[in-house]
C-alpha cells in the first residue's frame, strides 16, 4: 500500500477543507483501516526497535529534534525543492560555495576576501 500521496488521504483532506467533516472522517477511517491491514509500511532500512511503530518513532524524533524520520524525507524534500526553484534551483551551488568558503585557509591565490 502506498501511504505517501494516497488517494484516500488526499480525498479526506479535500473533504475536510470543504467543510464536509463527517464524510472526511469516514474516508480517514477507511484510509487508516487499509494502512493497518497492509502491515509493515515503514520505509526506513534500519532495524531499530521502533521500526513500523510511527507513534514511538515520531515521538522520539520530536524529542531529540536532531533530524526527521525517514518516512518524512520525501515530503520535506519535495517542499524544499519547490522553494529552491524560487532562486532558479541554485541551492546546491550555494551549499557548494559555502563549503568551499568554510574550507578556505586564506592562501595567496584565494579570491575570498577576509578569509
Amino acid at each position: 500500500m502506498r501511504i505517501d500521496g494516497n488517494e484516500l488521504a488526499i480525498l479526506q483532506d479535500q473533504l475536510d477543507r470543504a467543510g464536509r467533516k463527517e464524510e472526511a472522517w469516514q474516508v480517514k477511517q477507511e484510509f487508516l483501516r487499509r494502512v493497518r491491514e497492509a502491515g509493515d509500511h515503514c520505509p526506513c532500512p534500519e532495524a531499530c526497535p521502533h521500526h513500523g511503530n510511527c507513534f514511538e518513532c515520531v515521538t522520539i524524533h520530536r524529542g531529540h529534534r536532531d533530524h526527521l524520520p525517514m518516512c518524512l524525507w520525501d515530503m520535506v524534500n519535495e517542499r524544499l525543492a519547490a522553494l529552491s526553484h524560487i532562486t532558479e534551483g541554485t541551492l546546491h551551488a550555494y551549499e557548494a560555495r559555502q563549503a568551499e568558503q568554510a574550507a578556505c585557509t586564506g592562501c595567496a591565490g584565494c579570491q575570498t576576501p577576509d578569509a
